[in-house]
């Protein structure tokens, strides 16, 4: 029994060929897997980022429900003055007179009267005006406001020297 060197040469090379075909198949498969974990992380990374848009957009959503709900209460402020015909809230008759229901809400002086108080009392005195009308300041200025709120926000005096007290203007509603 004895095998031909070429029959043993030949066995060798059909290994061989053989361990050549296997190493590229695995080669080829190593490549395969390496895009395939490229792809992978990729996919990963675009997870990741569109988690982080809709965070974003998710509390971008909650701020604008948040600020239709101001609106909505705001909206339904409105219709409450209007159902209970709190026009004057709204718009007081140029250079008129507002209600004389309102006018004991409000204490008003002079211009004299105001030179004689100390800084301190003034700026309690428009401390107060201010509390009274936060309810007509907040309709921002879309809505006419009386002369004297116009004047308290631009920080002048509540009063300007032709007697305030004949155009008085009323502090907020007791209806």
């Amino acid at each position: 029994a004895s095998i031909s060197l070429w029959t043993v040469v030949a066995a060798v090379q059909a290994v061989e060929r053989s361990v050549d075909a296997h190493a590229e198949r695995l080669l080829n498969l190593e490549r395969r897997t390496v895009t395939t974990e490229k792809k992978y992380f990729d996919c990963e990374k675009t997870v990741v980022d569109f988690g982080n848009q809709l965070e974003s957009k998710l509390a971008v959503l909650g701020t604008l429900i948040q600020e239709y709900g101001q609106l909505q209460r705001r909206l339904e402020n409105m219709e409450n003055l209007l159902k209970n015909r709190n026009f004057w809230i709204l718009r007081l008759p140029p250079g008129g007179e507002a209600p004389a229901v309102f006018e004991s809400n409000a204490a008003y002086f002079s211009a004299q009267e105001r030179e004689n108080l100390e800084e301190w009392q003034r700026e309690l005195y428009k401390n107060v005006l201010r509390g009274k009308n936060e309810s007509l300041i907040s309709l921002d200025d879309a809505i006419s406001k009386p002369d004297l709120l116009s004047r308290l926000q631009r920080g002048e005096a509540p009063c300007n020297g032709d007697g305030a007290a004949s155009r008085e203007i009323p502090a907020e509603p007791s209806a």
